[in-house]
Formats: C-alpha cells, sequence, structure tokens
C-alpha cells in the first residue's frame, strides 16, 4: 500500500514539474493533484478532470493560459509549500483539505481529511488540530460548511478510508462514539481492532480486500479466536454493507443489536454481582 501511494505521488509529482516548467509565473498546485501529492485518495464522484492540472489562485486576474492546466480561484487562507528540486509550489494538506470539500460529499470530506492523518508515519502529513485551526483562520470560502460538518467524522490515525466511513456510521447510529485503533491486551501480548466500544467488549474489524489473502485470512481468524477467548464479540464489516442506503441501514440494526445486547448482558452481570460483593463486606 504505501509502494503504490509514493508511486502516484513521485507521478503526480513529475507531472507537476512539466506543468510549471512551460510558465514563467510560480504555479501552485491544489486541489486533487494536491492530494494525491500528499498520498490521500480522490473521491470516486469528484468532478474535476483527472487529466488535468489543477493550480489555484486568489483571484480571477492571476489566471493564465497554460495547455493541460486549468486554474480555480480559492479564497481561504493562503498556505504553501515547496521542496529545492520541485518547480512548483503545493497547498498545505490543510488548505487541500479546504479547496476539495467544493467537489466532495460530507462523508467524502472526511474520509479525505483521515487519509492525510493515517497512522503510519510516512503517510501522516496533517492532524486535526491544523484542520481545525485552517478553519479558524479562514472564515469566508466555498466549502467552509461542509468542512465544519465533516471535522466530527475526521478519524486521526486510521489505517485506511473506508473505517472513517465506519466510524461515522457507528457514531450516527446513537450507540455514541466508537474508539478507534482500540488497543487490546491478551495476557502476553495485544491486538489493535479498528473500532471498539470497551464498555461492553464490541470490536469492529473491517475487511479490506487484502484479507482475501489466504495467509492474512489465517492470522485474522487466530486474532479473533484470542478475542472471542478473553469475551470480546467481534464484527467483521465489509464495503457491501455500505454500498445502499438499505445495505448501511441493515449493518446499523445488526450493530445496534450486538452491542446493546452486549452492554444489557454487561449490566445483567454487575447487577447480578452486587449482592455478592455487598454481602462479602
Amino acid at each position: 500500500m504505501n509502494e503504490n501511494i509514493a508511486a502516484r505521488r513521485k507521478i503526480e509529482r513529475d507531472r507537476c514539474n512539466e506543468a510549471a516548467q512551460r510558465t514563467r509565473r510560480p504555479l501552485r498546485i491544489g486541489f486533487i493533484n494536491a492530494a494525491t501529492y500528499w498520498g490521500a485518495p480522490i473521491p470516486k464522484n469528484c468532478s474535476l478532470a483527472p487529466d488535468l492540472v489543477h493550480a489555484t489562485v486568489s483571484n480571477a486576474s492571476m489566471r493564465s493560459e497554460i495547455q493541460g492546466v486549468s486554474f480555480h480561484v480559492f479564497k481561504g487562507k493562503e498556505e504553501y509549500c515547496k521542496r529545492e528540486y520541485e518547480r512548483f509550489w503545493v497547498t498545505s494538506p490543510a488548505m487541500t483539505w479546504a479547496q476539495m470539500a467544493k467537489y466532495c460529499s460530507v462523508e467524502e470530506l472526511a474520509a479525505l481529511g483521515s487519509a492525510l492523518m493515517s497512522r503510519h508515519r510516512s503517510r501522516k502529513v496533517t492532524t486535526l488540530d491544523k484542520l481545525k485551526r485552517y478553519l479558524e483562520s479562514s472564515p469566508r470560502f466555498v466549502g467552509r460548511n461542509t468542512c465544519l460538518t465533516a471535522l466530527p467524522y475526521i478519524v486521526e490515525n486510521t489505517d485506511s478510508p473506508p473505517e472513517t466511513t465506519l466510524y461515522g456510521t457507528l457514531n450516527d447510529s446513537g450507540l455514541g462514539s466508537p474508539i478507534p485503533n482500540y488497543r487490546i491486551d491478551l495476557g502476553n501480548s495485544y491486538v489493535i481492532v479498528d473500532m471498539a466500544y470497551p464498555d461492553c467488549k464490541v470490536a469492529f474489524e473491517y475487511q479490506g480486500a487484502y484479507h482475501a489473502d489466504t495467509a492474512q485470512m489465517r492470522a485474522d481468524m487466530a486474532r479473533i479466536n484470542k478475542l472471542q477467548m478473553h469475551g470480546w464479540v467481534v464484527i467483521l464489516v465489509t464495503a457491501d454493507d455500505f454500498r445502499s442506503p438499505e445495505a448501511r441501514q441493515h449493518f446499523i440494526d445488526m450493530a445496534k443489536t450486538m452491542v446493546n445486547r452486549q452492554r444489557h448482558l454487561v449490566w445483567s452481570s454487575r447487577l447480578w454481582d452486587f449482592p455478592a460483593a455487598n454481602g462479602s463486606q
């Protein structure tokens, strides 16, 4: 996965360098090109042309006629980065995220934000606090309200954008906010699950395509067995659970049933133990 992201970033860097060579003015890259540069996935329904280099300017008079480059006016705070070996400037991760709000749904923008703050150190290029500070310093730009709506659904230190969808779905279900990347100690070892409700020992594990690998499947089963031995209920989640409103609602109903059942069992066991505890005093 990291190798694919690095390869896409190199391709994007080369493409932007080539575009910058065709102008004497500074070329400030933003939007989907900057998102790819920073290692984030592009939303499937984004309307920006993927075969163009998208540059940003603060007012329309700064646009230029450069083949293969599309200029967009953006009124948010300007934050750019540039490496010595690059011919172009690129919008900061926070500015990139804000620019994409015009072309994303709330869920897609939350997933993009989470991708920019991955658990993997090499892919983490910003933080939730930096996104919040950027919005505070940029009171007016198209898409700002979408950014504000998406903020509560962004999960820092996740492994993949689908986990953000899972977090948002559970958070909106009425069950409360799950804890992402929760560490569960298992005696002399531990596992980290994608999402968890520790109060009732229910864990959610997102099953991406790589989980179909035979070796990975065996490792997953071993992890699940260990968790079950320690009293945890593990719910496996796939992309099919979010492919339609009906599928999402079915998943929510199932999750609520499982979590509420476990919470009831925990509550009942504590109530049952209470007299014994009192009698022992």
